[in-house]
């Protein structure tokens, strides 16, 4: 009986997959809508074409690998998997070596200078803590991060656009009332720049360490949870 069951609902879903409409023209349109705008982007301004294409190959890297940073801390405890985690824990490493070499060029010919050193170097403090935890609470109720959210919307998941229309008004939001948490918060908290303690090239090796032991400690957790499993 329920291997008459089984075999009903798979004829049923082969029919509704034979019913699906063909994406092939959807794609040779958006194809031809994307090469149009960035003809036009090219004849107006080389970098905006630029940043169109890489905006497009971005976009492509993050649908096919499905990357997003909701994933790749929710995924662990989950189900075990620490793929993303692990692509992650590369990219910051790949970003810290890129970094590590604009910020050498910049500090040997010029002071450190917070405002103008390459990479955004800001203050910490109970600001980053409420911050990270309102966002990282903000990824899970969404489903996603910025990116995922992205990718989703590319996909055509109509619940994506509520998340999106939160991103938009947060922003306002956060833009109207920044300067109240400047200069009551973020103004008064100190600034670390370990460069200006340390070694330049201990404090890159040392991060670079730290990286590689976390992604080293991923693939044990990983290993470990299979085992169990």
């Amino acid at each position: 009986m329920l291997s008459n069951e089984m075999t009903t609902v798979i004829k049923q879903r082969q029919r509704q997959a034979k019913k699906k409409k063909n994406q092939i023209p959807y794609g040779i349109i958006l194809f031809l809508i994307a090469l149009i705008l960035c003809i036009v982007l090219w004849q107006n301004h080389h970098k905006y074409a630029v940043c169109w294409i890489l905006g497009i190959g971005i976009g492509i890297v993050l649908r096919y690998s499905r990357f997003c940073f909701a994933a790749a801390f929710r995924d662990p405890f989950l189900v075990g998997n620490t793929k993303l985690l692990r692509a992650m824990l590369l990219a910051m490493m790949v970003s810290t070596i890129g970094f590590a070499v604009i910020q050498a060029k910049y500090i040997s010919t010029n002071p450190i200078d917070y405002d103008f050193i390459p990479g955004a170097v800001s203050s910490v403090g109970i600001h980053v803590m409420i911050g990270a935890f309102l966002f990282g609470m903000g990824m899970i109720i969404a489903g996603g991060c910025g990116s995922g959210v992205l990718m989703r919307i590319g996909e055509g998941h109509a619940l994506q656009w509520v998340v999106l229309l939160g991103f938009l008004i947060g922003t306002v939001l956060g833009a109207k009332d920044y300067s109240f948490w400047y200069d009551h918060i973020i103004h008064n908290a100190k600034t670390i720049y370990f460069s200006e303690y340390f070694d330049f090239k201990i404090v890159v090796l040392g991060q670079l360490t730290v990286l590689m032991s976390l992604y080293g400690l991923a693939i044990w957790y990983e290993n470990r949870r299979s085992k169990d499993i």
